[in-house]
Order: C-alpha cells, then structure tokens, then sequence
C-alpha cells in the first residue's frame, strides 16, 4: 500500500476510535470524522464509501492479522494466546474504545464473529462439526469478552492474571476440540 494512503487510512481509523469514545458509529458524519482527522471529505470519499468501511477495514485487517500469525500446522494455547497479546497490544487503544464504551456493542459482535470465522479456518473445523463449533465460539467469544471485561475492570485482574487464565481455558478447549476430531 502506498504510503500516502496508509497515512491518510491510519488518520480516518483513529479519529473514528477517537469519536466512538462518544459517540455510536451509526451517529458520526463524514464532515466530523474528516475535521477530526484533518482530512477533506474528497479524500474520505476516494478512499471509503461510508464511515462504517473504516471499521470494515480495521476488522478485515485484524482477520488477516490472526490468519497470518496462526497459519501453523499445530496451533496450542500458548501461540494462540500469543498471537492474541500481540494483536491486542498493536491495537489496543481501539481495542479498548470499543470494549469500554457500551455503545459499540454491534462492533464488537463484528470482531468476535470475525475471530469466530478465522479461528473455524485456523483450526480447521468443519462446519458439520456442531460439537467443534460450538467450542471455536467458546474460544473466540471467550477471550473478546474476557478483554471486554478486563478494560472496564482493570482494578479486578491483572493482565498477567487474565493471560494465564485465557491460557487454561483455551488449553482445554483446544483438547476438547481434539476429541470431538477422534470421535
């Protein structure tokens, strides 16, 4: 991508994290996004259709993010972990705009589902495998939710706490998703 537009993408991106501080996606015009990010609407409009493309783009890139990073031939908990930490710390402050404002709930269905979709993938779980659905989701909702709640009650746990217990349970998940396969 040209450097130019990855600039002008990374402003648009972070006023409209910026905004949903505040506000819902669905109430955020193009001429604040633009001023918030000291970008004319022309530009805007070369790049995105609508405000909700930008977010479109975020999830798309963190999908390829998780793709890339988890595309092992035996995923385990501590990589799967990994890769997570490390996605969430590269983008945490919209991770954490997100999670804590109640608002944006419907963002943050989009990513789990997103998680949900590329973990199906990952781990190679077909969709006939109900038993093996149903776990992947348990993963991919699980660990969302566990940093949903982790950012709106830092005071409660530790992030080094939260790691270890994400650790334990998509460790057992991850066994029993090799059960479902043997049976």
């Amino acid at each position: 991508m040209d450097k130019r537009v990855e600039k002008t993408t990374k402003k648009l991106t972070d006023a409209l994290f910026e905004l949903l501080k505040s506000k819902q996606i669905s109430s955020i015009t193009v001429s604040e996004l633009c001023l918030k990010a000291g970008v004319n609407r022309r530009t805007f409009y070369i790049h995105y259709a609508k405000i909700s493309d930008i977010f479109t783009d975020y999830r798309d890139s963190l999908a390829n993010q998780v793709s890339r990073a988890l595309a092992v031939k035996n995923v385990d908990a501590k990589h799967l972990l990994t890769v997570f930490d490390r996605i969430l710390m590269s983008n945490f402050d919209g991770f954490r705009y997100l999670c804590i404002t109640e608002a944006q709930h419907e963002l943050v269905d989009e990513l789990q589902g997103m998680l949900f979709s590329t973990l199906l993938d990952v781990l190679q779980v077909n969709e006939q495998n109900a038993e093996g659905n149903v776990i992947v989701e348990y993963i991919a909702y699980g660990v969302v939710n566990s940093y949903v709640f982790w950012f709106k009650h830092p005071e409660l746990v530790d992030y080094h706490k939260l790691n270890q217990s994400n650790a334990d349970i998509i460790a057992a998940n991850l066994e029993l998703l090799r059960k479902t396969r043997m049976n």
